[in-house]
């Protein structure tokens, strides 16, 4: 039996299944755009009747990441804003009476989180926060595997950070994601007239460097605000930002310490990147539908 981790990104939509031992079976993948134009479900559906035609005789269940707000049974989208056409949507039920498959929502952070605790970069931890900088901000906060809180839980990048006026990705005015997301550093690169996979490698412009020296402070206050409240024990650190060539995770790492109280310091809490990539779904998946069944 195999389980489907689907994850939607603002530029495609990947599905990847894994059999029982976490094996990847096979994978598939369709632009996002079909989401804002087409009917949701039938884009899905597709998806998932893809990766049935290679070779899966049955799925255990299917999980879908989602870049935004779920509902506290997490069987709908309340709002995601790369993707308006979910808004609202009663995607789990809609397709599983498309499918005849058990489905499944999970916030994305939320997946990947679960994944990285299961046998990940935060394996054998009990109070687990991830932080996710990519195109947004995500986080999750697992206690002992389980989710604490409301629906709004964890939207570390709706939190307020500075106060210079900016509106991020979500309409709030201030936040994390206005100040320390990847389209912030997609703007800084652009200014300067480098491209955004080069920015932490370019070290020519005086006032880039000062940029991506505000960016990643503002990003390590964001972890230290999300540590303060929640007091896990280890923090892992994942997104395409944190990847790219020259990225300074260490000096990323020093800034989180140097905003924590002196009390909380490296002797409580660990700092670790996601080790597991693409695959902390599919593991964050199997754990769902495992649980379910």
């Amino acid at each position: 039996m195999a389980v489907v981790a689907i994850d939607v990104g603002g530029t495609f939509i990947r599905a990847t299944a894994a059999d029982a031992s976490g094996a990847v079976i096979t994978s598939a993948s369709q632009s996002a755009e079909r989401l804002r134009n087409e009917n949701p479900i039938s884009v899905f559906a597709t998806l998932i009747e893809d990766i049935r035609a290679n070779s899966i005789e049955r799925l255990a269940g299917v999980v879908i990441g989602i870049p935004g707000i779920l509902d506290r049974q997490r069987r709908s989208v309340v709002n995601t804003p790369n993707v308006k056409a979910l808004n609202g949507l009663a995607l789990a039920d809609r397709l599983e009476d498309a499918c005849r498959v058990p489905v499944y929502l999970d916030h994305d952070a939320t997946l990947q989180t679960r994944g990285e605790a299961l046998c990940g970069s935060a394996a054998g931890f009990d109070l687990v926060l991830g932080v996710y900088f990519g195109t947004g901000v995500g986080a999750a906060f697992l206690d002992h595997g389980r989710l604490v809180g409301g629906i709004y839980r964890t939207q570390i990048g709706h939190v307020p950070l500075r106060g210079e006026g900016r509106v991020g990705t979500g309409g709030a005015v201030d936040c994390v994601e206005a100040y320390a997301s990847g389209l912030v550093l997609e703007a800084l690169a652009n200014e300067h007239g480098v491209g955004i996979q080069e920015a932490f490698e370019t070290r020519s412009e005086p006032s880039l460097e000062r940029g991506l020296e505000m960016f990643v402070r503002d990003q390590g206050l964001t972890i230290a605000t999300a540590v303060t409240l929640l007091d896990p024990e280890v923090v892992v650190i994942g997104g395409g930002v944190t990847t790219m060539r020259g990225y300074p995770f260490e000096r990323l790492v020093q800034a989180v310490f140097d905003r924590l109280s002196p009390e909380i310091g490296p002797q409580r809490i660990k700092i670790v990147r996601a080790n597991l990539g693409s695959l902390a779904a599919v593991w964050g998946a199997k754990s769902i539908v495992e649980s379910a069944t």
